[in-house]
């Protein structure tokens, strides 16, 4: 029997309060997700080629589980308190008829068990479904087709989800329930009264407006402008952080003097319960600002999260182009008789050749190329490339049929060069200084070597010479093979030697798959090599970890932020309900405070969202230009980037308009209660 009454009273409080329950599974399905990482086909692949990075990211979950728990806290113990409220009557009744106090304590702590048991049973499978979609997409959408993929749960991500959801949401009601066991019927049964508050009068709020908006346009200024310094970015974000969250707070501390300013203005002409809305509003927005800054600034956090990390991850992936398979570092000969096997390596691979890389012996004047630059309008790219070639006196060089080699296999155009030209070469890395250094080379430039004079091609050409990170040269001169003879330092019989593979390799096992079986016979023949494998793997690393890390934050950030507004909203309406009752026995018909209930919400929302939106706006233009550098220079066009944010846009707005449909319907029915009874 007791059990059967907790199980009705689980069942009406799921009912009562869907925002809350919503955002519990939520919640659970976003922990599952982040904790099962590890055992993902995707993180058990990149730990054999970014161990690393992967047990760095690895190392952070815990810290991000541990920091959303803490979050969720303080959530659940708001809401439930605003639950328990709701139910003094109720339980002042339970006591008046005879109900033990530790009965009542263990008919709270039941229900909490019962409704954390259905919420885990409905958010443990769909996380689970969810998980393998995710991988699947990831794997997809980074290009590369993973296969093999096996359904698999991480039991150690289900254990930890149960545990911490248990852990907070019974410490949180065990608090709340030993305060509320405690109390005498009389307190119980007592309705509850509004509290008086020490409001802002109008001049402190038109006062505390303007400050805000000054913080906040101080904060927009810096970090678009200042933020792009990066040897002081570490003073200016956190100054920027302080004024925008004071701002913020300041704001809205403000907007219900001024709201209340409008409303005298109007009501002498007002008609039906505009005013009666207005005022709701108002006083809503006067005891709440404080609630209302912190929703916003946690909204803002979520669209930054959002975005950066789709954004984030996308660039990476974008920023290296396949140019070579593998490079083989190693002895001329050894090099030469294992590809001239028959059986072997030979018949996977399409083409091979010697990448020819050395220095050249003696110093070349850049003087003519630096007076140009110095001509240009100062920006970090220039400044960059004038301190490069002021202190590059020997360079690197490439010969240059190694480098037509190259092109050749990737399908380019090759290169012709006189024997007193050269063509300039720049890793992908240093892109962001490659727009400048293109616009030079396109007006002819000239160098000194030696006695003699020798002109640049007018390309600049950013092809990787090797397949990951074996070399990275950050400029360098493609010269004519007699050149390179004459003048370059170069082991050649310690060189490196890139392979592509073969089309038809990759076309029936996959480009992944292919690389692995040929850098198996590699390893087996005890070959140093670097591959393009370990490239698909940084960048599958970033953007698993970018669209991981940065989803789960931003959606936890919304969650959080959106059931706060939405409690706090109903706890003030249930707290100010007399009112409505009022307003309905004096001809207020049930309708038109439906609608007045309605409004409230849409603007109570409305302004926390408008603010965070503005302050989005500014938030990723600092972010892109102070992190990024320029979207240029990452290789990611800019139509991309926009599509991004409307796509990111379109989710946010969805998100928010169920929010607010949701709450509108609580409200109604609390309304529709409310005429009921009267």
């Amino acid at each position: 029997m007791f059990f059967e009454h907790i199980k009705r009273n689980g069942r009406s409080m799921r009912k009562d309060n869907g925002v809350y329950f919503s955002s519990i599974i939520i919640s659970i399905v976003a922990f599952y997700v982040i904790l099962s990482l590890g055992d993902q086909d995707v993180l058990r692949y990149l730990k054999t080629i970014e161990s690393d990075a992967v047990s760095k990211l690895l190392a952070l979950i815990p810290v991000l589980y541990v920091f959303s728990l803490f979050l969720l806290f303080f959530l659940v113990y708001f809401t439930n308190r605003y639950q328990m409220q709701r139910r003094s009557h109720e339980f002042g009744m339970y006591l008046m008829l005879g109900m033990k106090r530790t009965t009542l304590f263990s008919m709270i702590m039941g229900e909490t068990l019962w409704n954390c048991f259905i919420a885990l049973l409905a958010g443990i499978p769909l996380a689970v479904i969810l998980t393998e979609l995710i991988g699947l997409l990831t794997s997809r959408l980074i290009g590369f087709g993973i296969i093999g993929h096996e359904f698999s749960v991480s039991w150690t991500g289900v254990a930890a989800t149960i545990c911490g959801t248990l852990a907070v949401q019974l410490a949180a009601v065990f608090i709340l329930s030993i305060k509320t066991a405690i109390k005498q019927p009389f307190y119980l049964l007592q309705e509850r009264e509004v509290k008086a508050q020490k409001l802002p009068t109008v001049r402190s709020g038109r006062v505390s407006l303007i400050f805000g908006i000054i913080l906040l346009a101080s904060a927009y200024f810096a970090g678009v402008t200042l933020m792009r310094m990066i040897e002081l970015i570490f003073i200016i974000f956190p100054s920027v952080l302080i004024l925008g969250v004071i701002g913020t707070c300041l704001l809205f501390r403000g907007l219900g003097s001024i709201i209340g300013v409008s409303v005298r203005r109007r009501s002498a002409d007002a008609a039906g319960l505009s005013v009666f809305t207005a005022r709701q509003l108002q006083e809503n927005v006067m005891h709440q600002w404080g609630s209302l800054a912190v929703s916003s600034l946690l909204i803002l956090m979520a669209i930054i999260c959002f975005v950066y990390g789709i954004s984030g991850s996308y660039s990476r992936n974008s920023s290296e182009a396949r140019t070579v398979d593998f490079t083989i570092r190693g002895e001329k000969e050894k090099i030469e008789s294992m590809l001239s096997e028959t059986d072997g390596i030979g018949q996977l691979i399409s083409s091979q050749y010697e990448m020819k890389i050395g220095m050249l012996d003696s110093d070349i004047s850049w003087h003519t190329l630096i007076e140009k630059l110095s001509q240009k309008e100062g920006s970090q790219a220039r400044d960059s490339l004038i301190r490069d070639f002021s202190d590059r006196g020997r360079m690197y060089v490439i010969s240059l049929s190694s480098y037509n080699a190259l092109l050749d296999s990737i399908g380019e155009p090759t290169i012709e060069l006189n024997l007193d030209e050269a063509a300039m070469f720049s890793h992908s890395v240093f892109a962001y200084t490659h727009e400048v250094l293109s616009d030079i080379l396109s007006s002819g430039q000239r160098f000194i070597f030696g006695e003699k004079e020798f002109s640049l091609k007018t390309e600049l050409y950013t092809s990787n010479v090797v397949a990951d990170r074996s070399i990275t040269l950050a400029y360098a001169l493609i010269v004519p093979d007699e050149f390179f003879d004459k003048y370059a330092h170069d082991s050649s019989n310690n060189g490196y030697y890139n392979m592509m593979l073969s089309q038809d390799i990759v076309d029936n096992k996959g480009l992944m798959q292919a690389m692995n079986d040929v850098s198996e016979i590699l390893s087996e023949k005890g070959f140093e090599f670097e591959s393009y494998l370990a490239s698909m793997g940084r960048q599958l690393f970033y953007m698993v970890a970018g669209s991981y890390t940065t989803f789960y934050l931003g959606i936890m950030f919304l969650i959080i932020a959106n059931t706060v507004l939405g409690v706090k909203f109903l706890m003030q309406q249930q707290t100010t309900k007399h009112r409505y009752a009022v307003a309905s026995a004096i001809g207020a018909g049930t309708s038109e405070l439906e609608r007045s209930g309605r409004s409230q919400i849409r603007w109570y929302f409305g302004l926390t969202i408008l603010v965070a939106l503005i302050s989005s706006v500014f938030g990723l233009w600092s972010l892109i230009g102070s992190f990024m550098l320029s979207l240029s220079s990452l290789g990611v066009n800019i139509f991309h980037i926009v599509a991004i944010m409307i796509g990111a846009a379109a989710f946010f707005i969805a998100f928010e308009m169920v929010y607010i449909k949701v709450i509108c319907r609580k409200s109604d029915s609390l309304i529709r209660k409310l005429s009921d009874i009267g």
